[in-house]
């Protein structure tokens, strides 16, 4: 479409005053009709507006107002290859410096030279644009816009939406909840905390429901090792102004597992919420604020508070974002009711209250903060290739439990950008669903692929707690509410009525 057109004699002469030179390779390549076009050629010639030139064993027509210029290129003027160039650039697409030499019959060193200083002008941008070329590439940035642009709606209408079952089902394969899609090992379980981190689900949910249903051999010696080790950490990521700051961590409060090196952008800001705090919590606060990461029995000894007054602190804190452990095994105290337990003990037995807290596990309570981001990083960014690593495809209704989403608008920009440079996808997947509904690639063919695979009656049990629980959210109906003892069942991607006594039970 670049390529100027063609169809009499006036715009044949146009044509060779923009390109600078046409060869018969030109013509074979973009004229409708190459005889018809050598009859105006043969036209132009007579009346004197067009030259030929032989260069490199073939023929060159030129236009007679840029003859003194292109000759001059053929004589070796670099400025004249500069502008020779420029005339074809501005009506080609990507190349290579040797295609354009060859195409030419000029030596491949002084194209490459006009070719770096049209890029310097901003002219031409260098990349790889077609699979398979060979070497650097250079395309005229208007071009690549183009380019771009038509790419993009080809992408688009070429998506053929599914129905909100197809992307459910693609959703348990896509998060391994389906038997025959759950990893094994230690990078599994980094792999489901990657893809899982920011999602808040219950404290007691995570490893009783939601890990143990993306492994198949989950042991909680593995999660507390890598947290130990300082790949994974865990807490209340995102900081509501609203919550009660006296509050403590129950076994259903929200916490959210990560990668330590992602609390940057995972991690909401502090709120300035450090006046309301009073009594233990506050001077709790203050000492690992000096101190850093501190076991229980020296909080207790550096506040002077009971062992009680302590780790009922320490949950406060947890429960309100600001403070965290180096293991799990701490949470997992307080999910099973151990520290509750040794809180109940005889009074002769304050030694073992304190060690009873977090002690026992070795873990050390520590401010929840992260390393200082990288301003060149933008969080929204950041949060939004997370949301399409955890969904593959992401619609506005998606993000209903999400808080770690920042707001839709800013979504789809970030969306917008990543999709003007091939990273993501935009279109309609899903049917049913208003607004932009943007998709990794490698989603969109998984998700047509669990699309057109036959259905097999599976039904796979969930936790209310699990991410995955979107029973009222892409699907009609109410909702089911994410507190332990509810669950969830899909069968082939249709939500199911729970047995009676589940029902009951929650």
């Amino acid at each position: 479409n670049a390529w100027p057109p063609v169809r009499d004699v006036d715009e044949t002469h146009d044509a060779l005053l923009s390109l600078g030179v046409l060869c018969e390779a030109d013509i074979a390549e973009h004229a409708a009709d190459p005889s018809r076009l050598h009859t105006w050629l043969d036209a132009l010639a007579a009346d004197g507006r067009v030259q030929t030139l032989e260069a490199g064993g073939r023929t060159f027509w030129l236009a007679t107002e840029r003859a003194e210029g292109v000759r001059a290129a053929y004589a070796g003027s670099q400025e004249a290859i500069v502008e020779l160039v420029r005339g074809r650039v501005e009506s080609t697409g990507p190349f290579t410096v040797a295609e354009l030499a060859e195409r030419l019959a000029l030596d491949a060193e002084p194209v490459r030279q006009a070719a770096a200083q049209l890029e310097a002008e901003g002219v031409v941008l260098r990349g790889a644009f077609r699979p398979g070329a060979a070497g650097g590439e250079f395309c005229d940035r208007r071009i690549l816009a183009r380019i771009h642009r038509s790419t993009i709606g080809r992408l688009r209408r070429a998506v053929e939406p599914v129905p909100a079952a197809s992307l459910l089902r693609f959703l348990l394969e896509w998060q391994h909840a389906t038997p025959g899609s759950r990893l094994s090992g230690d990078a599994g379980l980094v792999e489901v905390v990657e893809q899982l981190q920011g999602f808040e689900a219950a404290a007691a949910a995570w490893e009783g429901a939601v890990l143990t249903n993306r492994l198949t051999d989950f042991h909680p010696s593995t999660l507390d090792a890598l947290c130990f080790g300082g790949e994974l950490t865990w807490g209340r990521l995102a900081r509501r102004t609203g919550d009660p700051p006296s509050s403590r961590l129950s076994r259903n409060g929200p916490v959210s597992i990560a990668l330590r090196e992602d609390l940057p952008w995972l991690l909401d800001p502090p709120a300035d919420d450090a006046g309301e705090l009073t009594g233990p919590a506050a001077e709790v606060l203050d000492y690992l604020s000096e101190h850093g990461a501190s076991f229980a029995p020296d909080i207790v000894a550096g506040t002077r508070q009971l062992p009680s007054q302590v780790e009922e602190a320490l949950w406060v804190l947890v429960a309100a974002g600001r403070v965290t452990a180096d293991g799990f095994s701490a949470l997992r105290g307080l999910v099973s009711g151990l520290t509750k337990k040794v809180r109940r003990s005889s009074r002769f037995a304050s030694r073992a209250r304190a060690r009873g807290m977090s002690g026992r596990s070795g873990s050390r309570w520590s401010l929840l903060r992260a390393a200082a981001p990288d301003p060149a990083e933008d969080p929204t960014d950041a949060r939004a290739a997370q949301l399409l690593r955890r969904y593959g495809v992401v619609t506005r209704e998606l993000l209903t439990r999400e808080p770690m989403a920042p707001p839709w608008w800013k979504l789809v920009r970030a969306y917008r950008r990543a999709e003007a440079r091939g990273e993501v996808r935009g279109g309609r997947f899903v049917a049913g669903f208003v607004g932009e509904q943007y998709a990794l690639p490698e989603a969109v063919d998984a998700l047509r692929a669990v699309h057109r695979r036959e259905r097999t009656g599976e039904v796979v049990r969930l936790s209310a707690c699990d991410p995955l629980n979107l029973v009222g959210i892409l699907t009609p109906g109410p909702r089911i509410p994410a507190v332990m003892g509810n669950e969830v069942l899909y069968r082939d991607g249709v939500p199911i009525e729970a047995p009676t006594e589940v029902v009951a039970s929650a």
